[in-house]
């Protein structure tokens, strides 16, 4: 193994949103910053499209949220809806127009932002990107993190002062730790397709973001650009590798809205729906971020804006630790985050996940009733609206020592 001085730079694992966006607050304050990302480039991901008010005001001090506007779908107003029917519930986020500078969603795919954000970043010199370098093993060393880090050919040590893992579900960091990633898997695999086909000039009150109901299921509806992504549960008793060929997603498109002519479909991709989470986001001299951290359910798109929000608040409580202060300071981090995690996004993202999927007749009538008496309360809309666009969570993580 080829060994390699300590660096001044501070280790981000993962060069996901949350790994670069943790690296574009760095660089920006003047730190040098290495990440270190397994795969040979960008991951293009579909996975995560929705960009939350509260995410995009952190997004435009950094110049990040106008480029990333421009590249998306605005969605003003989202609803739910009851399928063949004129049973609509819908929220305007212009109501909250006096608590953010971005009274709306965002629909843009994730690696749209981790292409503007390692843009930014590939203009400092204070920045390197290593594609390829995989960890293979780690050390706390009390006053540096020691990596081995390898790919084909090349293996070789890198001690820096600290290390962010920001490298996604399956956190190679985290499993080198041996740490436990508590909670559960959902009973419920959700499939996305993307389709090219103007529903928009078919389905009448048709938003840009739509949570339906079926007479036995659901689906939700995702307008981005001119294309979109249409989720759903697969059928009882079907397996994943059924569930997801081209053949039998064509024919559930087709079981909701019947057409004469083939679905242009353009991506199948599937989602393993978990609530997990760590027992702390610090372990000495390494810091979590994002789903490395904790993951939820995807429905309401919490998940991504977490993981940025949790970059957030990790840098903001580094910096004083790089000039001096104590180092206890990250400890706040970690029960801010935590915090967070379990009782506002893992909170909200399963009861939006026991709302979409709800078959039982009485229970959907009671969950319409609640929709309705909240559309038709401004104050209540308001604040309904303050949990969805994760503007109370950023609230609430100043309010926790």
């Amino acid at each position: 193994m080829r060994n390699e001085q300590a660096t001044k730079s501070i280790v981000i694992a993962g060069a996901g949103p949350v790994g670069l966006f943790a690296a574009v607050l760095l660089v920006k304050a003047g730190h040098s910053v290495i990440v270190l990302e397994k795969s040979e480039g960008l991951a293009l991901n579909r996975r995560a499209s929705t960009f939350h008010p509260a995410t995009l005001d952190l997004l435009s001090p950094l110049a990040l949220s106008d480029p990333l506007i421009a590249r998306g779908s605005i969605a003003q107003g989202w609803q739910y809806m009851i399928h063949g029917t004129k049973s609509h519930a819908v929220f305007d986020l212009e109501i909250i127009h006096d608590l953010t500078a971005h009274p709306f969603r965002v629909q843009c795919e994730q690696y749209y932002f981790s292409d503007l954000a390692l843009e930014f970043l590939l203009a400092s010199p204070l920045f390197e990107i290593r594609f390829g370098h995989g960890i293979r093993g780690l050390e706390d060393m009390g006053g540096q993190v020691r990596i081995q880090v390898g790919k084909p050919g090349v293996e070789y040590e890198l001690s820096t002062a600290w290390l962010i893992a920001a490298d996604g579900g399956n956190s190679t960091v985290r499993q080198k730790m041996g740490l436990a990633f508590a909670g559960n898997i959902l009973p419920s695999t959700s499939i996305t397709l993307v389709l090219n086909h103007p529903f928009q000039d078919e389905i009448p009150g048709l938003l840009g973001v739509n949570y339906v109901w079926t007479e036995t299921g659901y689906y939700s509806l995702i307008q981005i650009r001119d294309q979109w992504r249409f989720t759903y549960s697969p059928d009882p008793g079907q397996s994943l590798e059924e569930a997801v060929s081209a053949p039998v997603a064509e024919a559930h498109v087709q079981s909701v809205f019947p057409s004469l002519k083939p679905y242009e479909l353009l991506h199948i991709d599937h989602y393993t729906l978990q609530q997990r989470c760590l027992h702390s986001f610090r372990e000495g001299r390494i810091l979590f971020a994002g789903d490395s951290a904790h993951l939820s359910s995807p429905t309401g798109g919490m998940g991504m804006n977490a993981g940025i929000h949790d970059a957030q608040c990790l840098v903001e409580h580094l910096l004083p630790v790089l000039e001096g202060e104590d180092a206890a300071l990250l400890d706040r981090y970690s029960r801010r985050r935590h915090t967070i995690a379990l009782e506002e996004i893992q909170r909200l993202s399963e009861r939006n996940y026991r709302w979409h999927r709800e078959t039982n007749p009485d229970r959907r009538q009671e969950i319409w009733r609640e929709l309705q008496e909240i559309v038709n309360d401004r104050r209540k809309t308001r604040d309904f609206l303050l949990d969805s666009s994760m503007i109370r969570s950023r609230w609430r993580e100043k309010e926790i020592d």
